[in-house]
């Protein structure tokens, strides 16, 4: 691994670092309105979410690419691919 890498969080850790901050799956799932499954599949990396494991990342108040490092469609999401793409024909077209 390089220096510059980081080291994603295992689920383990996830569950540990929610539970020290006082939250449950279950709170975490009832608060973004979505099932137990859902968040547990996100954070053992069954399942994609974006937004449930930006919810998650700012609950332990990490960036989402610390906490899922490991994820890289949560660390590029497409959304600000998007964002740039339009951006870069908007500058194309203004010229």
């Amino acid at each position: 691994m390089k220096a510059h890498e980081i080291k994603p969080m295992s689920a383990d850790q996830i569950k540990q670092a929610l539970s020290k901050k006082g939250v449950s799956l279950s709170v975490m799932a009832e608060a973004i309105g979505v099932s137990l499954t859902a968040v547990s599949g996100v954070i053992s990396r069954q399942t994609q979410s974006l937004r449930i494991a930006e919810a998650i990342a700012k609950v332990l108040d990490k960036p989402v690419g610390e906490v899922f490092s490991d994820c890289p469609h949560y660390v590029s999401p497409r959304k600000h691919r998007r964002q740039d793409q339009v951006q870069a024909v908007q500058q194309l077209l203004a010229s």
